[in-house]
């Protein structure tokens, strides 16, 4: 009797989650500028990514989102490995906070699933300035 009760619980629970809306997260919507923990924008691994609209110029304090839109307690200062710039302008990432160190441009409308290739590197950014003048 108790193994049937779990049972009928567990698939509640089951359907209730399967039922839930599709929660569209870190896609990259136009008008964002989105980060991602791993390389080729977190495709085949854990899926952490924020989405950002304004500069930031000390990543520390920021966290990142998990798959399923929850806020995780993991900071993404140097841990970004790929961007996508959807936010219409070039965007300047920096390996150190206040926004100093090596810098790579990220040009509008491109995707970078790979920083190591880049003078920020990977997992080195600390800073970021949206509709960089330089």
């Amino acid at each position: 009797m108790i193994s049937v009760a779990l049972t009928t619980a567990a698939v509640g629970t089951a359907l209730t989650f399967a039922a839930s809306p599709a929660f569209a997260v870190g896609s990259c919507a136009s008008g964002n500028f989105c980060l991602f923990e791993n390389n080729d924008f977190n495709r085949g691994n854990t899926n952490h990514w924020l989405d950002l609209r304004a500069d930031d110029y000390d990543l520390r304090n920021n966290y990142w989102y998990d798959g399923n839109g929850n806020q995780t307690d993991d900071s993404i200062d140097n841990e970004t490995s790929s961007v996508k710039n959807r936010i219409g302008c070039n965007v300047m990432l920096y390996q150190d906070v206040g926004g100093t160190g090596a810098k790579t441009k990220s040009i509008s409308n491109t995707d970078d699933g790979f920083l190591a290739n880049n003078a920020i590197g990977d997992n080195r950014l600390s800073a970021v300035d949206i509709c960089t003048k330089d």
